[in-house]
């Protein structure tokens, strides 16, 4: 049979118990609206990041559309500069022929 002070220290270890019990409680409780709060923390992240890529994605097309333009005009600029040089070529030859037939009919005058 137990004596009274080993029910003594057998009731004092369990309200130390129960007093780690309830230390654990609300531990345990902290824990849960941490692991709450990490939650919402994570799903906004993981919503930014999306919204991110949505972004990168919509720059990404749209450079994309401007450098088409920009090809597309370039192309253009480089069509003009060939007409306007097939053009300065024919002034230019017709000129050299005038100039070479009135230089050749001086000379048959003489």
């Amino acid at each position: 049979m137990a004596t009274k002070q080993e029910l003594k220290e057998a009731l004092r270890a369990l309200d130390d118990s129960a007093a780690d019990l309830d230390a654990l409680d609300e531990i345990e409780g902290r824990m849960a609206e941490i692991a709450g709060r990490f939650e919402v923390l994570a799903a906004e992240l993981v919503a930014g990041l999306a919204s991110s890529q949505a972004q990168l994605l919509e720059a990404t097309k749209q450079m994309q559309e401007t450098q088409m333009s920009f090809n597309l005009q370039y192309l253009q600029l480089q069509s003009q500069m060939q007409n306007e040089n097939r053009q300065y070529t024919a002034v230019s030859n017709i000129l050299k022929t005038k100039h070479d037939t009135v230089k050749n009919s001086i000379s048959n005058i003489r």
